[in-house]
């Protein structure tokens, strides 16, 4: 029987080499605004390959591999660009896990993990005001800020009842009262939108009712999902600007041998490797479900985004004049680590948490 270790480690081989293939179709498409078609394609077969259920218990259809597996499937995600809405659909899966009755799970997570299903889904930010459920049922507002693919099947939204109780509402895309209305957003890669309720309804049994602890445990989801993604990505960005150093010559020799760019370098490689530390204890902590994983959460995202933007920057600069251009891929990554940087909460409220 191979080790937890030898698991990993074969399924960090198998998501990377089928992303490798891949990339350079679907980072075509993304830069040529056809992200819908990007994630469509790719969408199938992370389906196909059971992606969508590493972290859904067996009896739903799923792999049961815990937040372990699902650290590895983000991280490579982020290290490939993936234009997909694994957090969100996956975030949308630990929702119902947590707060759903029976009902729901097996209506909902079976279908996640085949695929079947895309979810939308924002979370509550403090002093954020959300829609209100009138005394007939209701609902009116927006919410900004929606983490969405190109046609969601689900909304999960935070809404607030009239006795001040912050509950998810489960709304479909094309119910009576909704309007999606699409977010300008930096990062070409992943898609934002804004969800206007007009005195839409939901069934009481769509209501989850969550209390800190678990909304807690969805906000460290997201949080140590986007720090692995930000490790991915910022490794994959090191080690190419590395690698272009090797063969860019000036004065007759690579740049890499320049004493002070060899030093930005290895600085920037002890700094990933102390973020990859901090996210790997946090995602261990969710694995295990410890109690006290929301400060290490919160650290590691701040942490490892703050590193990805700063090493996606630096890199646009070691690249010279060629990472300033739309054909390369420098943009693509400095533009995923500030997205990654805001979602779910900024490095700043990510600190307050840890220091709360």
């Amino acid at each position: 029987m191979s080790s937890p270790e030898n698991s990993t480690d074969e399924l960090r081989e198998a998501i990377r080499e089928v992303l490798s293939h891949r990339s350079e179709s679907y980072l075509s498409d993304v830069r040529s605004g056809r992200l819908g078609e990007a994630e469509r394609a790719l969408w199938a077969e992370a389906a196909q390959l059971g992606w969508l259920g590493l972290g859904v218990e067996e009896r739903y259809g799923g792999l049961g591999l815990g937040f372990a597996g699902l650290a590895v499937l983000y991280e490579e995600l982020g290290r490939a660009l993936a234009p997909l809405p694994v957090l969100s659909t996956l975030l949308a899966a630990e929702a119902f896990s947590v707060a759903g009755t029976d009902e729901l799970k097996e209506q909902w997570l079976p279908r996640i993990a085949s695929g079947e299903i895309r979810a939308a889904i924002a979370l509550p930010v403090s002093g954020q005001t959300l829609p209100r459920v009138a005394a007939d049922g209701g609902i009116t507002g927006s919410v900004p800020n929606v983490l969405r693919g190109e046609t969601p099947d689900l909304l999960l939204l935070p809404v607030r009842s009239e006795s001040g109780r912050v509950s998810l509402a489960i709304f479909g895309c094309e119910d009576a009262g909704i309007a999606i209305q699409a977010t300008p957003v930096i990062d070409l890669t992943r898609m934002l939108c804004t969800v206007n309720l007009d005195r839409a309804r939901v069934a009481p049994a769509c209501l989850l009712d969550l209390d800190d602890a678990q909304w807690n445990r969805l906000l460290n989801h997201a949080s140590v999902a986007l720090a692995c993604d930000s490790v991915g990505g910022a490794d994959e960005i090191l080690a190419r600007t590395v690698a272009y150093m090797g063969v860019r010559m000036q004065f007759g020799r690579p740049i890499g041998s320049f004493q002070a760019l060899k030093h930005r370098a290895a600085t920037w490689k002890i700094v990933l490797e102390g973020a990859r530390a901090l996210t790997g204890h946090a995602a261990g902590m969710l694995a295990r479900q410890d109690p006290g994983a929301s400060a290490c959460a919160s650290a590691a995202k701040a942490s490892a985004c703050d590193v990805y933007t700063a090493i996606a920057g630096d890199a646009i600069q070691l690249h010279d004049g060629i990472g300033f251009t739309w054909e390369h891929d420098c943009h693509l990554f400095i533009k995923r680590a500030r997205l990654n940087a805001v979602l779910f909460g900024t490095p700043v409220q990510h600190r307050e948490r840890v220091a709360g």
